[in-house]
């Protein structure tokens, strides 16, 4: 019960703090506690310079915001975003404003406004928060820095307001704003606000410019050292058609004369037309390598941030290796089994950071899904990367398992603890077994990469 009432507070406060940063100026801010002072003690009309002040005050604010109510620009705005962008990296975006109106308009402000949707009373009950542990046992208790967590994820990126140039009469202006995400996946614009204080400076007024876009926020990436994987080129049924649905195509090769047995669609008619003779298209089996990147999405936390770093290291690879001439099968468990194929005349390596820009951690199945997934496709992989989430017992059994089939082998494992780990079985294989801890990825990155750059500068 304690906790509900909590939760429709916080929601209450959320607003009036949407309210006041909007609506009241700096110097409204504090001018709106000296109201609420003064009317404490005003109540008291023998306190006479309190309640001169409250009255005062009252009427100062009730005048600033009857001037709000003739606040009516009309100014058109459009945003011109870029494609993507990625979690940490602030950028840039222009935003067209134009002036359709008949006055000259001084001294606007614009604020961005991003869609913030209001958890529910399941969602903050069941949250946790990574900050938890180093806060007093108030807040623990209390959870409005849970809540706070919650609605800053929720809203996805940091927009501050920019004041405005004077914009003219029937004139377009550019603008220039700042954005910072501080999470992955899609950020929705909902519109624009216009502001301008009163003559008192004490209220803003406002004017909504309803105008919807999205932008889609790639994982952080780092600079891994390259995984080179001596792996041999297997057999692809199918060829690189296997990949994009063609059925049992192989690989193009040649034209032939027609033998007694061969399929009739194979026959190339155009040529069969030039000729007058039967002439059937010859293919080849492909051979290349193929390399799986496993990522592990079994967690049962809210924002782990375990599990984030853990879909950037993917990222990482993903973008490293597509640099390499091999195929590389992204593999991971969501609400359903996933795989994607990064290579020639396949999927991008921007679609495959899209793909884990969205991915989602995996609740409500087993981690033995993850390695009846492998096994679906192992004949076909020359070598596995594996981003592991921990080294528990089944974690160790999957990779005991990809050791058995005789392959590279290549494993990070992602931990939030600052405990040894044993390598398992991985054991004899200690360069190709690599521990990051959450909070110090990019100095154990910068480790790893400090032999490779010495092995090249000798």
């Amino acid at each position: 019960m304690l906790r509900r009432l909590l939760y429709h507070n916080f929601r209450g406060l959320h607003r009036f703090r949407q309210w006041r940063q909007r609506r009241l100026t700096q110097v409204g801010s504090v001018a709106m506690l000296f109201l609420l002072g003064a009317g404490v003690f005003g109540v008291d009309t023998r306190q006479t310079l309190a309640f001169q002040i409250a009255a005062l005050m009252l009427g100062l604010f009730l005048l600033a915001f009857s001037t709000t109510l003739f606040f009516r620009p009309k100014i058109n705005a459009r945003r011109e975003l870029p494609d993507y962008a990625t979690v940490g990296q602030s950028l840039q975006y222009e935003v067209m404003l134009d002036n359709q109106g008949r006055r000259h308009e001084i001294g606007l402000a614009l604020a961005d406004n991003l869609a913030t949707p209001i958890p529910t009373y399941q969602a903050f009950a069941q949250s946790t928060d990574r900050g938890d542990a180093e806060r007093n046992a108030f807040d623990r208790k209390v959870g409005y820095p849970r809540w706070a967590s919650l609605i800053r994820r929720a809203r996805g990126a940091d927009i501050p307001s920019i004041g405005l140039p004077d914009l003219a009469a029937g004139t377009q202006t550019r603008v220039r704003m700042q954005l910072t995400p501080f999470r992955r996946g899609y950020l929705h614009f909902l519109s624009f606000t216009l502001q301008r204080p009163d003559p008192f400076g004490l209220v803003n007024a406002l004017r909504p410019l309803p105008v919807q876009d999205s932008l889609l926020v790639l994982p952080k990436r780092y600079a891994l050292p390259l995984v080179q994987l001596p792996g041999k080129r297997r057999y692809q049924p199918g060829g690189m058609g296997i990949s994009t649905g063609v059925g049992d195509s192989q690989e193009f090769n040649t034209l032939r004369e027609y033998r007694p047995g061969d399929p009739i669609r194979h026959i190339h008619w155009r040529s069969w037309a030039r000729l007058g003779t039967p002439v059937v298209k010859e293919f080849q089996d492909e051979f290349f390598v193929r390399q799986a990147l496993l990522l592990d999405t079994f967690t049962d936390a809210d924002d782990d941030p375990v599990f984030e770093e853990g879909v950037s290291i993917a990222a990482s690879v993903v973008s490293q290796q597509s640099s390499q001439d091999c195929l590389l099968d992204l593999m991971f468990i969501g609400p359903e089994a996933h795989h994607f194929t990064l290579g020639r005349g396949l999927s991008s390596t921007t679609t495959m950071l899209e793909t884990l820009a969205c991915v989602l951690p995996c609740r409500d199945k087993p981690f033995s899904h993850l390695q009846s997934l492998v096994a679906e496709h192992q004949g076909q992989l020359s070598g596995f990367i594996c981003v592991l989430l921990g080294w528990d017992q089944q974690r160790q059994a999957l990779v005991t398992h990809l050791r058995a089939l005789d392959l590279p082998l290549h494993v990070y494992v992602i931990t939030g603890s600052d405990d040894e780990l044993d390598a398992g079985p991985m054991r004899d294989l200690p360069d190709q077994f690599v521990v990051l801890r959450q909070g110090q990825i990019e100095q154990h990155i910068a480790a790893l990469a400090k032999p490779h750059a010495e092995a090249d500068a000798a």
